[in-house]
């Protein structure tokens, strides 16, 4: 039974998934495929960032475009990706209980022989597999094309930095858990989830300028995921802990939340 919820989810949400899978392939494509000549016109480049106002620098940390990972994380790993996986993870999570109360079937999953806890569950592997995915296709995607291109970055620091990202989106997925289990509305569900992922991204680009919000940079998720720089140095364990670890809290609060919450059908 589990098994066929866990098929169901996916089954539902597979055009949806298929786009951000292909989307997200075709953005880290692209870029590689524009790396030739950047890295050809790197002198001129370099001249031209330097002429850049310092503010706009700071923000994508743009301090050396020119290389392969320093490319790799300006078009890629600074905005661009985390927030893809932010707005999957955030999507499904949404879905994932208030959709169903939302579309008036929710009476339908609640009477099936599973205990709420086993569907809520089965709905987070769901989503932690789809960004699991998600994570594979992109690493597979740059591993072939930093080859092609030759871009001199390792295996595993390219997945690090894709896993990162995903975990990042798993942390907000546990958001949309909590909000959809506690109103049951999946549009305000997912726009709580999204505004404050897109609250964390504006704190973590503007902290190089902006003295106060030096408060806040280490219990921002983005400093999580992207602070250490996994695309150079590897996954920092200290880092992965407190990602999973604030998702395992989320995910806990939702499970109870969903346990409590009066459906409506």
């Amino acid at each position: 039974m589990l098994t066929a919820l866990l098929t169901k989810s996916w089954r539902d949400h597979w055009r949806g998934l298929a786009s951000w899978a292909g989307g997200l392939i075709a953005i880290a494509a692209i870029q590689l495929w524009v790396y030739p000549s950047i890295r050809q016109s790197s002198e001129g480049i370099s001249q031209m960032i330097e002429g850049y106002p310092e503010v706009f620098k700071e923000m994508f940390r743009m301090t050396d475009y020119t290389s392969g990972p320093g490319f790799l994380n300006v078009e890629l790993f600074s905005f661009m990706v985390p927030l893809i996986l932010i707005a999957v993870g955030v999507s499904w999570g949404a879905a994932a209980t208030a959709d169903e109360e939302h579309r008036g079937t929710a009476d339908i999953l609640l009477a099936l022989p599973v205990s709420r806890f086993s569907i809520i569950v089965t709905k987070m592997i769901a989503t932690a597999l789809v960004l699991l995915g998600l994570c594979l296709a992109l690493t597979i995607t740059l591993i072939i094309g930093t080859r092609l291109v030759d871009i001199d970055v390792a295996a595993a620091n390219l997945f690090a930095a894709s896993f990162s990202c995903a975990l990042l989106g798993m942390l907000y997925a546990s958001l949309g858990f909590l909000f959809g289990a506690l109103v049951g509305r999946p549009g305000i569900a997912m726009g709580a989830g999204i505004a404050l992922g897109l609250a964390a991204f504006v704190f973590y680009s503007l902290a190089p300028l902006v003295d106060t919000f030096d408060a806040i940079t280490p219990v921002n998720p983005f400093q999580w995921a992207l602070g250490n720089d996994p695309l150079v140095n590897g996954l920092a364990l200290s880092n992965i802990g407190w990602l999973a670890g604030t998702s395992a809290v989320v995910l806990a609060a939702s499970v109870v939340a969903f346990n409590r919450r009066d459906i409506s059908t």
